[in-house]
């Protein structure tokens, strides 16, 4: 399989596709070029990072749930356009 582009939703996830430790919030809904033959994230065309979804369920009910929400569509809008 050759996606187009992988969405990885966490740390953890964007770990174990990236090949390297990763901040959420330094490279979220940037669409990241993936490791090279050698890395996690072979055969794929693009790396897009955003936060985990069970994130926001603890956010539930707490100032700046809408601002992670809006966050995490936009960042799946971003995966979406790279896609094309």
């Amino acid at each position: 399989m050759r996606p187009r582009v992988v969405v990885a939703m966490g740390s953890t996830a964007a770990r174990a596709v990236l090949g390297r430790a990763v901040r959420v919030g330094e490279l979220r809904g940037q669409v990241l070029d993936p490791p090279d033959a050698d890395g996690a994230a072979h055969g794929a065309g693009a790396v897009v990072v955003t936060t985990h979804p069970s994130a926001l369920l603890r956010l539930r009910d707490r100032s700046g749930w809408d601002e992670a929400f809006d966050g995490l569509v936009a960042d799946l809008r971003t995966a979406a356009d790279a896609a094309r």
